[in-house]
């Protein structure tokens, strides 16, 4: 874990100073300390957002209580209480932050120029590393988020909605598309069906493995088996490369 500003020994940060960009990381530093209300009030929020995934990880959602996120984020129950009304609160608060920043790296990828499927490869691929390069995330996010309740089918629907409208403007350049009304949501649902079996057998690392294949499944419908087995030796070029 990062070192606090005083247990590094560095100088304290002064009032007109950046605060760190990961501040789920900083702890600040005891007593006065000279930092502007609002930063330490960010700080807090953020700690008590990464807590709350880390210890929904490793234990599950429903056997995290408030005062197991407070001792991980280093925060009083007071202070939690001003940022969160509840456990739920703050663990929905994680999830979507996590989201919007998944989302702005897929929608980054698929905005590259290129063909139609290339784009969509480029936002599979930022899809299976941003899971692979952090397990504890993949499972809160595909795992755990199921099982807070009504709220989780809600926010689902929605977020699966604005994913697969990615694969929607495939009509718009594949004409050979099959005129499926939910055709986008037959091939996002098989590709989400495989990422959650290898997050719940805890093979999160081979994530980006299933590029060729996932890409194939993908691609499909939309372009005809050659088209897509063509887009799936893309993939795995791509892949050997690293």
């Amino acid at each position: 874990m990062t070192a606090s500003p005083s247990e590094s020994g560095r100088a304290r940060r002064s009032p007109e100073r950046e605060p760190p960009e990961d501040l789920h990381l900083w702890k600040l530093p005891r007593g006065r300390h000279g930092l502007p209300r609002e930063v330490v009030a960010q700080s807090q929020r953020e700690r008590l957002l990464a807590a709350v995934v880390r210890v929904s990880a490793a234990q599950g959602y429903q056997a995290t209580s408030v005062a197991d996120v407070l001792g991980a984020a280093g925060v009083g129950r007071e202070s939690f209480y001003k940022h969160f009304k509840d456990k739920e609160d703050c663990f929905i608060a994680a999830n979507d932050a996590l989201l919007g920043a998944l989302e702005e790296r897929v929608t980054e990828a698929y905005e590259t120029p290129g063909s139609w499927p290339d784009r969509v490869r480029n936002g599979l691929a930022v899809t299976l590393e941003w899971f692979a390069a952090d397990p504890d995330i993949a499972r809160v996010m595909m795992i755990e988020m199921g099982t807070v309740g009504p709220i989780a089918s809600d926010r689902f629907r929605v977020t699966f909605r604005r994913f697969i409208a990615l694969l929607d403007d495939g009509r718009e350049f594949i004409e050979s598309a099959p005129d499926l009304p939910n055709l986008a949501s037959i091939a996002g649902g098989a590709v989400f069906a495989r990422v959650y079996e290898e997050v719940a057998l805890g093979s999160v690392a081979e994530l980006p493995n299933l590029l060729p294949q996932l890409t194939f499944e993908l691609l499909l419908p939309y372009i005809g088996e050659d088209a897509a087995r063509e887009e799936q030796r893309k993939a795995t070029k791509e892949m050997n490369k690293f």
